[in-house]
């Protein structure tokens, strides 16, 4: 059977996560020359790792969540994860010309009506072209001057698209758009290629008891799920749609 990959369920929302794993290095060590400067060294690797945790939750949601958990197959499948920075850049600071609330509201249509069903266009934060090619595993990348794309700095988490599974947190900040980035990247990217604040995972079950589904009487309680990035050239290899 296919290994597939599944989308994440809709209006399911995290209200915990925490990081499992983050930068380390491989063969790490020092050199010590005749004069006495020490020079270090070291290969990064790894993959994200988290933990998610959700809040009670019953109904509709508490049963897209148990097929969720269902069909991800104690790891066989795997899923998108969309990734939302709860410290990212402010509206302002993306660029954004609009309050909180009229972001939420989204845009209509350039005649000022919004759709059929009443509701507007969703809106979508500034994207950046990327300045300069970087190949697959490359750590430092160059962005367009437009937007945020000059103003990122430690911490600030980014991925590209189209069609790019990776998430990306920026380790320093070079100057003019250059940023060194952990993890290595997933895939190349080109000139044809945009940067998002919105990145986008690929991820599967760390294991068969990753991920819990009890519920109690009234609601699913303490659900929670840890979960292992699945590299981009693998989902194309190895998962179906």
């Amino acid at each position: 059977m296919a290994r597939r990959l599944i989308s994440w369920p809709h209006g399911l929302k995290t209200n915990y996560r925490e990081p499992l794993s983050g930068p380390r290095t491989v063969g790490a060590g020092s050199n010590e020359s005749i004069g006495g400067f020490v020079q270090t060294f070291g290969a990064p690797f790894g993959l994200w790792r988290w933990r998610f945790q959700f809040a009670n939750m019953r109904g509709q949601l508490f049963r897209r969540y148990r097929g969720w958990i269902t069909a991800l197959h104690g790891g066989a499948n795997a899923t998108r994860v969309p990734f939302c920075d709860w410290d990212g850049l402010s509206l302002a600071q993306r660029g954004v010309q609009a309050t909180h609330q009229e972001w939420k509201q989204g845009q209509p249509w350039g005649n000022g009506e919004p759709w059929s069903n009443g509701k507007n266009w969703g809106s979508s934060g500034p994207v950046v072209p990327v300045a300069a090619a970087a190949d697959l595993g490359a750590t430092e990348i160059r962005l367009g001057s437009v937007f945020w794309g000059a103003t990122l700095d430690y911490g600030d988490l980014l991925g590209f698209f189209p069609f790019h599974f990776g998430m990306y947190m920026v380790t320093e900040a070079i100057g003019n758009g250059t940023y060194r980035i952990w993890p290595p990247l997933r895939k190349p990217i080109t000139l044809d290629d945009f940067a998002t604040l919105e990145p986008m995972l690929a991820m599967r079950l760390e294991s068969e008891e990753a991920a819990t589904a009890a519920r109690d009487a009234f609601s699913g309680v303490n659900l929670s799920i840890t979960m292992v990035e699945v590299l981009d050239y693998d989902v194309r290899e190895y998962f179906a749609g």
